[in-house]
């Protein structure tokens, strides 16, 4: 896919639709200033090209009875073909993962890992990931906060 060219207009239609998914489509083209039918075809533009992919909602992980919340480093053993795509399925399919990243390195992957309590962080790591046969190592950073950047 092309790379789509943005101006000045489509990089404050991103940033009012990051700082607010749910705006209106009167309060946004107010926002960026142009008018209603413009805006929402730059919208629409942006959307189809893939720049936008979608609106989501930022959860409190603890009003979900998450307490821990943890960046786990997973690096996989080398020595096994497919392991790569068999620890993402593993990933993908679990409860506790909010994101999941492939990075170069000397590691792989990238886990943001939630969990109510830490003994079931400690199951987590122990029990579903350290014992994951195309697993070779994890590294746990345990979250104190997170600090917004727009």
């Amino acid at each position: 896919m092309s790379e789509i060219k943005l101006d000045r207009m489509d990089t404050r239609i991103i940033s009012s639709l990051k700082a607010d998914g749910r705006i209106s489509h009167q309060q946004l083209s107010a926002q960026v200033g142009l008018s209603p039918s413009q805006c929402l075809r730059r919208v629409k533009r942006l959307e189809e090209a893939g720049v936008i992919r979608g609106y989501a909602a930022i959860i409190d992980e603890s009003k979900l009875g998450n307490d821990v919340s943890a960046w786990v480093i997973v690096t996989l053993r080398k020595d096994k073909p497919g392991a790569r795509e068999r620890v993402a399925l593993l990933l993908q399919n679990r409860p506790w993962v909010r994101l999941a990243t492939g990075v170069t390195g000397d590691v792989d992957f990238m886990v943001r890992v939630v969990a109510p309590r830490m003994a079931d962080f400690t199951k987590i790591i122990v029990d579903e990931l350290n014992c994951h046969p195309d697993v070779s190592s994890t590294q746990s950073f345990i979250c104190l906060d997170d600090v917004v950047v727009e």
